[in-house]
Parts: C-alpha cells; structure tokens; sequence
C-alpha cells in the first residue's frame, strides 16, 4: 500500500511587523521584509486549529484515524497537545493522537511516521500539522528571524494528489541551536559553526543519500522545499547537491520570517500554487535531517483544491502591518506581565468539553430549534420539551445578532473596548463570544463573522481554549490574482486592546 498527500490547509496570523520598525526600536541595521506574529490571545495549539481546519474542508473529520502536532513551542511539556487539537476539530476519540517536538524536523519527521502508518495499512487518513510560536530575544537577530504560523496535510492511502514515494532521515548530536525549560528564549553558541556542521552537513549528506536510494537525478527535480533559516541558505544546499537554483522554493522567509517546524510545509504549500514537473523533494533540518521524495499525481485536482483553501495564497492577501513597535513586545507578553487568572476547574471542563472544544449544541426532536450550549430542555417557549434533544454539531460562522463594547478584559480596564457579541449561527444556535481581530469601530448588527478558536485565560494553572469570532477573513484579491495584495491602512489596536 502506498501514501500521499490528499489535502492541505494553513494559517498565519493577521499580523506582521514590519523589519525596519524593529530596527528602528534598538537602533540596529535593518534588514528588509516583515514577519507573521500571533495575536495576544494565539498560541502554536490555536493556530494549529486553524490549519486543521482549513485542511479538512470538504473531508469528513470522522474518517480521520490518527492527528500528529509537530511544535517546538508547544504550550504544554507534559500534557498531549494533539489531543486538545483533536476534540477542537472535532475529530473522533478513537484515533491515535502524537505530539512531535524538540526539533525543528518534526514536521517532517512527523509526516514520514504518518506516511508509514497509512502504507502499513494501519490508518487511512492522519492529519498531520506543523506549528510554531517561537519568542525571540529583544535586541537579537532571531527578533528579525523569528515568524508565527502554522501549516497541516492529511496523509492518506487513496485519492491523493501527491504519491510520497520515500524519504532518507539522518540524526546527529549538536548542541545549538537549543532551549531548555526553564529558558525563555533560544540559545545559539556559534551560529557559523551549527549552519556548516550541522544545517549544510546533515542536509546536503541526507539529500544525497535519497538521490542513491531512489535513483532519481536530482538535477532534474521540479521544485525543492528546503528549509532554511535565511533566505539564502535553500539555494546553498542546492548548488551542493546539484539541484537546479531555479527549482528551489520560496520559503516566504521575506514576508514571515522562519515559522520553525511549519516553514517547510508552508514552503510546499506555496509551491503548490503552480506546480511544476513531476518530482518535489521536501527537505527538513533539526538536529539531523529528513529528505522525503514526492510524485505529482494530478495537476488539476491540486489547481482545483487551492480555490477551496484559504492557506498561503488567500491569507497573504489578508494581513496589515502592526504600526507600532511596542504593540508587538504586548503581543509576545515581553514585558512579563502576570496574566490574569481566573477560578477555574479541569472536571468542568472535562464534563463540558462537547460544547466548550468541540462546539456542539442540541437540537429538538420535537420542534427543530437549535440551541447552546447543551441543556436539558427545549428553550422554545411554545416547547419546552425535555429529555427529547440530539447533540448536533454547529456551524462556525454566522450573523451579529446583537452586541456590546466593554472596556473591562481579564481585570483591566482599557481605552479601546472590547466588542462582546451575540451570534446567530448558520443552521441554527445562538451564542455569545468575544470578537477578537477586528475593529470595534466596524462592528454592526447583521455583520457577518466567523468563529475561530483561542486562549482565553489560565486557571488551575493551566490553559483554558474556547472559541471567539472575528470578522471573516476575505481575499483583498481577485481569485485569479494571485500577486501580493495590498496591506490595509488602519493600524491594529495592542494586544491588551485587542480584542
């Protein structure tokens, strides 16, 4: 049995900085471009959502076996993320959840041990996806490096659009780049000496161990996704290796920066907009190597699945710059400030986590009306019916029914109000959920939103996720156009006034 990749999805937040902005706030050199950063409420476990959910558009989520999360910033060391991000999308209990981290190459590692699983016939469909937040230092070059994004694939063992037909992985023991637990920010001792031993070494040897074990040419390779911490690096490894300049990928490392374990993925998700040739070699780094060797399959179908993806082609058309340097230390909470906690409980949660995570509600046998959260009892009022509700799933977009600006959030008073938003969801269901992404200034009645899943705050000394709306994210773009797109000229609130 084989594998490949059947569908894809991404996500990349609504905010970039602007380069020139950070050196003008340390006084360095700049350096040109900006970089994708996460709103205050964004973690790599929320993002991660959003390109799963974006790549199962179309698929039914209950015929997806397995989710494995690839993160080096994953907000938890002890505890499965992958299963928090299952019972987001809704996915079934009985699948197999993995969380691959302290590497960069997880993503790719990730999608190789996918890949097996679906060829030994162990599963049909796994969602793989990749994500990372990482926090740079201030006043450091990885505060110019560092993006925010998150990129997923749904491997599986028929109809897909690309064949992975194998891949060659190395492992080798070198220190740096590193971060420790108990470390805030990642640690580099000599940035020349890992990029020779270490990122051109171990990928230019695993490179040229798949051309061996496949006997492909790899001169005549279509297009090559090669992660890479500087633009430039890509096209290093491919004069090494013998890989033509041209077929090597935009890395998008000029408009997000580095997104860690999800550039590569993003990398193959851009090249997908023109795909070229029949033969695409995806190459990760961390701590050693994977290389994995992909076959085009059908040309067409991936033209036709773009158009239904929101992924990099869509979002780029969707972001504005943060006009502020300091907005973005907030966004990163850089300034240390406590976060606000609230009493919470884990069997609660527990007990509630159908219509908390998964967003179910109920729905009346007897009349029909939907509602949320799950209660007991019909809340028609010519109903009232009790014990006669079905769990139903509910739909993630919907109409301002009614709304409020309040300027209180997590204890704090702000300037800039917060919109709290009541929502009469497609098909039925009314519910009420912070705005977050927006301007409150635009918020009206009948406006149409979308829901998309966040922090919230922590309690018990964990992360608590719900779900807030924003406005929906459109193309600023004609479908056919598919250059930059204009960037809006309205400034983004800070985070603590964001919503």
């Amino acid at each position: 049995m084989k594998a490949g990749i059947r569908s894809y999805g991404a996500y990349i937040p609504k905010y970039l900085v602007k380069r020139e902005d950070i050196a003008k706030a340390w006084d360095f050199p700049s350096i040109p471009g900006t970089k994708a950063v996460a709103n205050y409420d964004e973690d790599s476990l929320t993002m991660a959502v959003e390109a799963g959910l974006d790549c199962l558009k179309g698929v039914d989520e209950k015929t997806v076996d397995g989710l494995f999360f690839a993160s080096t910033t994953s907000p938890y060391l002890e505890k499965s993320s992958s299963s928090i991000i299952a019972t987001a999308l809704d996915l079934r209990e009985d699948i197999v959840t993995m969380d691959f981290t302290n590497s960069l190459k997880a993503g790719t590692s990730a999608l190789i041990a996918a890949a097996d699983m679906v060829a030994a016939g162990k599963a049909k469909n796994i969602l793989v996806i990749a994500s990372d937040m990482r926090n740079p230092e201030p006043v450091s070059m990885y505060e110019y490096v560092f993006g925010d994004a998150a990129a997923a694939f749904l491997v599986s063992a028929d109809d897909y659009l690309l064949e992975i037909v194998d891949y060659v992985s190395r492992t080798e023991d070198l220190v740096g780049p590193w971060r420790r637990a108990k470390d805030d920010f990642v640690r580099q001792y000599s940035g020349k000496y890992d990029d020779l031993a270490g990122y051109a070494y171990n990928t230019v040897a695993a490179i040229k161990a798949l051309a061996a074990k496949t006997k492909i040419e790899l001169a005549k390779i279509s297009q090559a996704c090669i992660y890479g911490g500087d633009p430039r690096a890509p096209v290093g490894i491919a004069k090494q290796t013998g890989i033509s300049p041209k077929a090597v990928c935009d890395t998008l490392f000029q408009t997000l920066g580095d997104t860690g374990t999800a550039q590569v993925f993003m990398t193959l998700i851009a090249a997908l907009k023109r795909p070229k040739g029949e033969t695409i070699l995806l190459a990760g780094y961390g701590d050693g190597a994977d290389v994995i060797l992909l076959k085009v399959i059908d040309k067409q179908k991936i033209k036709d699945l773009k158009r239904t993806r929101r992924a990099y082609m869509i979002y780029s058309a969707m972001t504005e710059t943060v006009d502020v340097y300091t907005k973005y230390l907030v966004f990163r909470n850089s300034l240390k400030k406590e976060p606000f906690k609230r009493k919470t409980t884990p069997v609660g949660l527990h007990r509630d986590g159908n219509f908390v995570l998964r967003m179910h509600g109920v729905k009346c046998k007897k009349c029909g009306t939907v509602q949320y959260p799950i209660w007991r009892s019909c809340i028609e009022p010519k109903c009232m019916t009790t014990g006669q509700l079905d769990e139903v799933k509910l739909q993630k977009t919907g109409k301002i029914f009614t709304f409020t600006l309040d300027h209180l959030e997590g204890g704090d008073y702000y300037e800039t109000p917060i919109p709290r938003c009541v929502i009469d969801l497609e098909g039925g269901g009314r519910v009420l959920l912070n705005m977050t992404d927006g301007n409150p200034k635009d918020v009206v009645i009948g406006m149409d939103v979308e829901m998309t899943f966040r922090k919230i705050h922590e309690g018990e000394n964990f992360y608590n996720y719900y779900w807030k709306c924003r406005p929906i994210r459109e193309r600023a773009i004609g479908e056919e156009d598919e250059s930059a797109a204009p960037k809006r000229e309205e400034a983004p609130m800070p985070a603590q006034e964001e919503m």
